[in-house]
């Protein structure tokens, strides 16, 4: 049997789980790995054989591990003061996040931001002389640091990187042109000033239906009406709005349902790509 545990600092691991160890989901087991004990959250038990462990797990957690852990917990919020003038005295740009006493007690890690590449061993000294304790230097991303810190989204709801994400996947600004969001920077930011990650729950179907319609600003010949540019294309109610050059009704815009512009399609259509119509206007 196989657990997979996460620790703190969202950090995942398979551990064995010997026979004499009954374990379930959500529990909290005291596992063994290289650099020693840590306490973690069971997040399932297999029994499949998995590609790699990093150990094996003690025993489900005891009042005393609690009582422990508590204690840790006081330490490490009086230990957040002491090390950031200590990191200001090495004048290094990093914003310490959080500290954690590992619960060997003999480790602890220091989770911090930084826009570059920091040099810390000269700190990482420092800090093991006044700790007394090894000490381990983790970066994190904004991501993880919204993750971090928790809070409410604007749905309403808790953060989705502090309920279930695990896996942050890079969005680009296609993602917005997909599915003709706003390119205004506050309606579709997080905490963390990175592009929603919800974004990326329907992109599945956004690209699948929009295979079915053209692309919105591009221009077209048609037998029927002349020249036009695409407007305003609404997969949701499968409509395309045109406006045509040679049309004096309403401005030369009409709206064609799906349907009646695959039928003008089948005639004689082409699209011009908005890259391509700049480099003739330069041309020109």
């Amino acid at each position: 049997m196989y657990a997979r545990v996460e620790f703190r600092g969202h950090e995942r691991e398979f551990f064995h789980i010997p026979q004499n160890v009954d374990l379930k989901e959500n529990d909290l087991a005291v596992c063994k790995h290289e650099q020693g004990l840590d306490i973690g959250k069971v997040l399932n038990v297999q029994a499949s054989e998995v590609k790699e462990s990093s150990g094996k797990v003690i025993r489900s957690t005891t009042a005393d591990d609690m009582r422990l852990l508590r204690s840790y917990e006081i330490k490490e919020r009086n230990s957040l003061k002491i090390s950031q003038d200590i990191i200001e005295k090495h004048k290094l740009s990093i914003k310490l996040v959080d500290i954690q006493i590992h619960y060997d007690g003999q480790r602890m890690t220091f989770y911090f931001i930084s826009e570059k590449r920091i040099d810390f061993r000269q700190l990482v000294k420092d800090l093991a002389g006044h700790y007394h304790t090894r000490i381990r230097m983790k970066q994190i991303g904004v991501r993880d640091y919204a993750k971090h810190l928790g809070g409410v989204g604007p749905c309403g709801l808790d953060l989705c990187c502090t309920r279930f994400l695990t896996n942050f996947k890079a969005i680009g600004l296609q993602i917005l042109k997909d599915q003709n969001l706003s390119m205004t920077p506050q309606k579709v930011s997080g905490m963390c000033g990175r592009l929603l990650c919800c974004l990326m729950y329907e992109i599945d179907f956004y690209e699948e239906v929009n295979k079915k319609f053209p692309p919105c600003y591009s221009f077209l010949n048609t037998s029927k009406y002349g020249k036009g540019k695409i407007m305003k294309v609404d997969i949701f109610r499968s409509k395309i709005t045109v406006q045509y050059e040679n049309v004096e009704e309403n401005g030369g815009v009409i709206t064609h349902t799906l349907e009646e512009f695959n039928e003008i399609k089948e005639k004689r259509i082409r699209y011009v790509p908005m890259e391509e119509v700049k480099k003739e206007g330069k041309n020109d």
